[in-house]
C-alpha cells in the first residue's frame, strides 16, 4: 500500500486526501522533537516514562481520482499502512516495531524463549536490546532508505518488500523457533534470486550425475554434435537454487562489507569463508523444509555475536553473520534497483481488503458467448444449477439460455469437434429440461449431424449419459476409462469441473453397471470412490452401508430424485420461461433426457 499511496501509478491523479494516525509500538527510542520523517509516513514520539513503547505514525492517504460511475472509496483506514510500515521500519531501524505491544514485549525480553535458552537478543546485536537510542544519521539513512524503495519499479518494489516482510517474519520467530527463523532469513534473499538475478545456465552446472556419461558419450563426437547436444540439455536444465541464491549473494556482496563500521574484529566472516558459509547456510535451510532437521547446536547456543560458527570444519554463519549478510542483500538490491517516477500500473487487486472470488453461474451463464473456449466454463456453470434442481433442492434456479442460442449456433459450425461437443453438451442439457417448442430447430439439427462425434467417450459424455442414463451402450471398460479420464483431467487446465454431487452419481452409475456383471469387488471400488469424492455426504455414506450384490444401486432415487420423477409436458410461455428469468425458474417436474 506505501508505493500505491505515493501516487506514482495513478493515471487520474488524486482525487481524495485523508490524514490517518495510528499506533506502533518499539524498542526505538525517539528523542524529543526528533521525528522521522519519510515518503511513506512519519514516525513521532510519545511520552516514554515508566516504560511505554508507543510511537506515532501519522500519514497522509492520498487516493486515485474516481472514475465516473456508482461508488467511491472513502479510505483505506490506518491499518494497512501500520502493517506495511512497521515492516519498514523493523528493517530499515534494525529494530522492532510492530502494531502489536505484546509483539514488542515478547521480543525483547531477557527470558529464555521456546527455541533457546538464550533470549533472541544473544544471537543478534541491536534488533533485540530493551531500549534503541535512534540517532540522527540514522534517520537519515532511514529516510533515503524508504525513498528509493517507493522509487523502484513496481515489480522491483513489491519483490523488495516481500523479501522486507520475510526478513522481519525471521525476526519475529528466533524466541519460538531457531531453525524456521534460519530459514526465513535464507528464503528472503532467494525470493530476490529466483525473480531478478539474471541467472544462465552453463554447461558446467548440470549434475556430475548426467553430464560426465554424456561427455563420455559424446567423446568421439565433433566439436559441433557436442555443442550441440549439450546445448539441448542446458536449455531445458533448471539451474540448482542453492547455486543461484550463492550467486545472487556474491553479486551483492562488495569490499563494503568487510569495512563496514563497528565490526568485530575477529568475530565478523572472512571473504574466503562466504561462499563455503552461503552452501552451509542453503543447506541448513533445505533441511529444515524437508526434514524438519534442527539446527546443529553451534547455532543454537550463543556465540558471542560472532559471525560464522564451525561444523564439520566447514564455516556456518551465526545468526549474527546470516542477518547482517540478509539486511546487507536486500539493501543493495534496493539501493541498484530500476527506478521510475510515474509508472501508470493496475494496482487494483494489489490494494489492502480486495479480494478476488468467483461470481454465482446465475450472473454471467446467460451473457453473450462469443468465443468457443468459454463454453467449458459455462457448461460447468449450468451444471452447477442442474444438480440441486435435480436434487430437489428448494429454491433451485436455472438461468434461461434461450437467448444464447444463435451464439450456441455460431460457435458451434465454426469451432472444432472439442469445442462443438461442449456447446451442443451444453444446449442439450438446458433443452432436456424444456418443452418441446423450447428447443431450437437448427441445434437440434446439429445434433443429429454430430451425434456420432458427441456420444464417444469424453468428460461431456460421461455427465450426459450418467443423467440420461444411456452409458450402457458403451463397453464397461470404455467406462471406466472415461471416468478415470475425468477424475485425472478435473485439475488440468482442459478439464471438465462438475459439482461433487455428481461426480458421486457418475462413480455410483459405474459401480451399478459393475454390480449388474457381477463385479463385486469393482462395485464396492468404484462405491467408496463416491464417499471419498464427496466426503460427508449421508446420503452417499447411506448408499455404501446399504450395498448388497442382489439390489440395485438406486442413486437416482437419494441423489438426484428429479431424474426418476414422472414427466410432466409444459409449454414454455413466452414472457415467463420454465427456464428461468434472471432469476432462474422453479425445478420443473420432468425427466432430464425426455424432453
Amino acid at each position: 500500500m506505501l508505493q500505491i499511496n505515493s501516487g506514482k501509478l495513478y493515471t487520474r491523479g488524486v482525487g481524495r486526501t485523508n490524514q490517518l494516525r495510528g499506533v506502533l509500538y518499539s524498542n526505538l527510542e525517539l528523542c524529543y522533537g526528533k521525528d522521522v520523517p519519510t515518503v511513506a509516513g512519519t514516525l513521532r514520539e510519545t511520552d516514554g516514562i515508566r516504560g511505554n513503547r508507543a510511537i506515532v505514525y501519522e500519514i497522509e492517504e492520498r487516493i486515485e481520482a474516481a472514475e465516473a460511475g456508482p461508488g467511491i472509496l472513502i479510505s483505506h483506514t490506518i491499518a494497512p499502512f501500520l502493517t506495511d510500515f512497521s515492516a519498514l521500519a523493523s528493517f530499515g531501524l534494525r529494530a522492532i516495531v510492530s502494531p502489536d505491544a505484546a509483539v514488542v514485549e515478547r521480543l525483547t525480553s531477557k527470558g529464555p524463549g521456546f527455541a533457546s535458552y538464550d533470549p533472541p537478543s544473544k544471537f543478534a546485536l541491536r534488533y533485540f536490546d530493551e531500549r534503541l537510542p535512534l540517532r540522527d544519521d540514522e534517520i537519515a539513512l532511514f529516510s533515503a532508505f524508504v525513498d528509493q524503495l517507493i522509487a523502484l519499479d513496481r515489480k522491483s518494489f513489491l519483490a523488495a518488500m516481500r523479501a522486507i516482510r520475510t526478513f522481519v517474519t525471521g525476526l519475529h520467530r528466533m524466541r519460538d523457533d531457531l531453525a524456521l527463523a534460519y530459514t526465513l532469513f535464507v528464503s528472503a534473499v532467494e525470493s530476490l534470486a529466483q525473480e531478478f538475478d539474471g541467472y544462465s545456465t552453463h554447461w558446467h552446472d548440470v549434475d556430475e550425475r548426467k553430464r560426465g556419461p554424456v561427455d563420455k558419450a559424446l567423446a568421439k563426437a565433433s566439436a559441433r554434435t557436442r555443442d550441440g547436444v549439450r546445448e539441448a540439455i542446458r536449455s531445458t536444465e533448471h539451474a540448482s537454487l542453492a547455486r543461484r541464491y550463492r550467486a545472487f549473494v556474491l553479486n551483492h556482496v562488495g569490499g563494503d562489507y568487510f569495512r563496514a563500521s563497528g565490526l568485530v574484529p575477529g568475530a565478523a566472516i572472512a571473504r574466503h569463508e562466504l561462499e563455503e558459509a552461503l552452501r552451509q547456510a542453503y543447506a541448513h535451510r533445505s533441511r529444515y523444509v524437508h526434514n524438519l532437521r534442527e539446527l546443529p547446536d553451534a547455532l543454537t547456543l550463543a556465540q558471542g555475536h560472532r559471525e560464522v560458527a564451525e561444523v564439520d570444519r566447514r564455516p556456518v554463519l551465526s545468526f549474527e553473520g546470516l542477518i547482517r549478510l540478509t539486511h546487507h542483500v536486500i539493501s543493495a538490491f534496493v539501493a541498484t534497483g530500476n527506478t521510475v517516477e510515474h509508472e501508470p500500473y493496475d494496482y487494483m487487486m494489489e490494494q489492502s481488503g480486495v479480494v478476488m472470488a468467483p461470481l454465482a453461474p446465475e450472473l454471467w451463464v446467460g451473457r453473450p458467448l462469443r468465443k468457443a473456449k468459454d463454453a467449458r466454463q459455462r457448461l460447468e456453470g449450468h451444471l452447477s444449477q442442474i444438480v440441486p434442481l435435480l436434487a430437489g433442492k428448494q429454491k433451485a434456479t436455472i438461468t434461461d439460455l434461450r437467448p444464447i442460442y444463435p451464439d450456441i449456433e455460431r460457435l458451434a459450425k465454426s469451432s472444432g469437434a472439442a469445442n462443438r461437443t461442449t456447446l451442443l453438451t451444453l444446449y442439450t442439457l438446458f433443452a432436456a429440461l424444456m418443452s418441446k417448442d423450447d428447443r431450437s430447430e437448427r441445434l437440434d439439427a446439429l445434433l443429429q449431424q454430430h451425434s456420432a462425434k458427441i456420444g464417444e467417450p469424453s468428460s461431456e459424455a460421461l455427465v450426459m449419459g450418467t443423467l440420461f442414463g444411456s452409458l450402457d451402450a458403451w463397453p464397461l471398460e470404455t467406462h471406466k476409462e472415461t471416468l478415470e479420464r475425468y477424475f485425472e483431467q478435473r485439475s488440468k487446465p482442459g478439464g471438465l469441473h462438475a459439482p461433487k454431487l455428481l461426480d458421486a452419481a457418475m462413480c455410483f452409475a459405474l459401480a451399478e453397471r459393475c454390480r449388474k456383471e457381477r463385479d463385486f469387488d469393482a462395485a464396492l471400488d468404484w462405491i467408496g470412490r463416491a464417499v471419498e469424492t464427496h466426503p460427508g455426504l449421508p446420503a452417499v455414506v447411506a448408499l455404501e452401508s446399504d450395498f448388497s450384490q442382489r439390489r440395485k444401486i438406486d442413486w437416482q432415487s437419494v441423489l438426484l430424485p428429479k431424474l426418476t420423477k414422472p414427466k410432466r409436458r409444459r409449454r414454455t410461455k413466452q414472457n415467463k420461461p420454465s427456464g428461468g428469468s434472471k432469476k432462474g425458474a422453479p425445478a420443473p417436474d420432468c425427466k432430464a433426457g425426455n424432453s
